[in-house]
């Protein structure tokens, strides 16, 4: 996001560089110095900034969404994952639907395609299983994970350089819901 796409968007909902520099607890003349190009703000500045200024972003004469960000899905050991948004994130893509809800992945079991620390994307309301898709699922003990499912036998599988997941069987004793199939992924790259 450019400077000038912040200065335009706080123009058009009436904010001052007072409010902002409130916001990121710094002191105004640092927000002064950021719009005359002579300060940068933070990978965090801008992560708070982005989420101050609504859901629906003006950059470039492109509208960007927002999605909320919930609490870390286990792609490993199961957990409770699923809670109350504690963020929003601007959509990477215009194709994802306002309804997908982003989760930071944590854990080794599908660190092939998302490491530890990295971040997927679902849509609640696609739940159809399809053969090596990956899918949000739920425990009846409420517990969430993401694996990639494959059929004959019904299995969730984990993508993994450790050889200690093993696949989970359905069909058993243990009952899972779909909570919804990942269509997007992003992870921090490698120092």
């Amino acid at each position: 996001m450019a400077y000038e796409d912040i200065r335009e968007q706080m123009d058009e909902n009436g904010h001052r560089q007072s409010a902002l520099a409130n916001l990121l607890g710094i002191d105004p003349t640092a927000v002064s110095k950021a719009f005359a190009g002579k300060r940068r703000f933070t990978a965090e500045e801008m992560d708070k900034i982005r989420n101050w200024l609504g859901p629906n972003v003006d950059v470039g004469g492109h509208q960007v969404g927002t999605i909320p960000v919930l609490s870390n899905v286990t792609a490993g050991n199961w957990r409770e994952a699923v809670s109350h948004s504690r963020s929003r994130m601007h959509k990477p893509d215009a194709a994802i639907p306002d309804r997908a809800i982003a989760l930071d992945v944590e854990g080794d079991s599908m660190d092939l395609f998302v490491p530890d620390g990295g971040r997927i994307i679902f849509d609640p309301e696609d739940k159809g299983l399809w053969p090596r898709r990956f899918y949000v699922v739920q425990n009846s003990s409420g517990e969430t994970t993401f694996k990639r499912f494959f059929a004959d036998p019904a299995r969730l599988e984990p993508c993994s350089s450790n050889p200690e997941h093993k696949p989970i069987i359905l069909g058993g004793d243990e009952h899972f819901t779909i909570v919804g199939r990942v269509i997007w992924q992003a992870s921090r790259m490698p120092d």
